[in-house]
């Protein structure tokens, strides 16, 4: 079994330049040697090549560019994951989920999607106040904007967990949907109900802003009345215990933003936690701790070597 490592460093669903670089700030973290750790084999399939996103597009482009290279991705995943392994995909804003959807239910996986999040992600275009993709995630990937691309998974796999900032046409999309939505201070008292509530199969998609912003500063889309750092790890080790982790996400980390690297400390704990649930279940698995693959798309590196941005500022 193989933890696949892939940089998203993706602007399109929130045009913002510092953001794709947080990849690069979550690997100086330590995150490789980490890996490295857990008698797995790591492929650190480096950065994928990225456009810009652009405040200038329309809309309707900016959307059509947050699909393609989502596409690309779920084709990246689909060249080289085997049944057993593990996607951890460092973001880039919170399109970079989209594409990792896409591959696991092309792959034939039935899954439950763990959105820990402060927003809903679940807009469309009438509905978006600010037309920025990431926000549209969930409503790509169920089918309501048709326009855009054909829906990949159906509301009731949705798990939407720290929720508290919805738009109004937003909210009432998603009780039409009829897809799990629930606060932070649900969760607290919900929460072994909500783990019995999963599917064996699991792609937990962690945004930094699920977390209070007192102790997550590095992010966007700051709400407060988050989860505690401490809370969110353990929420995510609870989640993968005793359940399949398909994938795992780290999104919307804005390094500039943050002070004395307690974001991206909290992104590192984050990825421990939910890989240290996963490998205390998980058969022994043999081979060489580090690897590397070549692809047309992304630049592999050995585990813990520098990774190299593939497009330039």
């Amino acid at each position: 079994m193989t933890i696949h490592v892939l940089g998203f460093p993706t602007t399109l669903g929130l045009p913002r330049h510092a953001v794709r670089h947080a990849p690069e700030a979550l690997r100086a973290t330590g995150l490789l040697d980490f890996l490295g750790q857990l008698d797995s084999r790591v492929i650190d399939h480096g950065d994928m090549a990225l456009p810009p996103g652009l405040r200038s597009d329309p809309v309707p482009v900016r959307i059509a560019k947050v699909v393609e290279a989502a596409r690309r991705q779920q084709q990246h995943w689909q060249r080289v994951a085997r049944p057993g392994d593990l996607l951890l995909t460092i973001g880039g804003d919170h399109s970079t989920s989209l594409g990792t959807i896409m591959a696991l239910a092309a792959l034939g996986y039935d899954f439950d999607v763990v959105w820990v999040d402060a927003h809903g992600d679940f807009n469309t275009v009438e509905t978006s106040p600010s037309g920025n993709p990431h926000g549209m995630v969930l409503a790509l990937a169920t089918g309501l904007l048709p326009d855009a691309m054909d829906g990949v998974i159906r509301p009731d796999r949705l798990r939407l967990w720290g929720i508290r900032d919805l738009d109004p046409g937003e909210r009432r999309l998603l009780s039409e949907a009829r897809v799990e939505v629930v606060s932070p201070a649900e969760v607290r008292a919900r929460r072994a109900e909500l783990l019995a509530g999963l599917r064996p199969n699991v792609f937990v998609s962690f945004d930094i802003d699920s977390v209070d912003p007192a102790e997550a500063p590095g992010t966007m889309t700051p709400v407060p009345g988050g989860f505690t750092g401490d809370e969110a790890v353990s929420l995510v080790a609870d989640i993968v215990r005793g359940r399949n982790l398909l994938a795992l996400d780290v999104v919307e980390f804005h390094p500039d933003r943050d002070e004395g690297d307690a974001t991206g400390r909290l992104a590192h704990a984050v990825i421990r936690a939910a890989l240290e649930a996963w490998r205390g279940q998980s058969p022994i698995r043999s081979g060489s701790p580090c690897a590397s693959r070549s692809d047309a798309d992304s630049r592999p590196s050995a585990c813990a070597s520098p990774t190299r941005r593939l497009y330039s500022p």
